[in-house]
């Protein structure tokens, strides 16, 4: 797939994690980048560079946050605490 993968846990405002099965989708394309797993555990593939600081996470069909990806995220550093707002 194109695009950058990225290995996080998101936390929302109150420190907790998203459901399972949330999902985190682009605002651009709307297509679904990952799906939330247990503890907020998200392995997101397909994210566009001009994506990075448009992502929301939706559940219970609205969104509820959005994240921004650090700044040359990969795989590479494991996963990440990708704050959600």
């Amino acid at each position: 797939s194109r695009g950058e993968q990225v290995l996080g846990h998101i936390r929302l405002a109150d420190g907790k994690s998203p459901p399972f099965g949330a999902q985190v989708v682009p605002e651009k394309t709307g297509k679904t980048a990952g799906m939330v797993g247990d503890n907020g555990l998200v392995y997101l593939t397909g994210i566009d560079a001009s994506e990075r600081n448009a992502l929301v996470v939706t559940w219970n069909g609205r969104t509820q946050c959005r994240l921004s990806l650090p700044e040359n995220a990969n795989l590479s550093q494991g996963a990440l605490l990708l704050p959600c707002r």
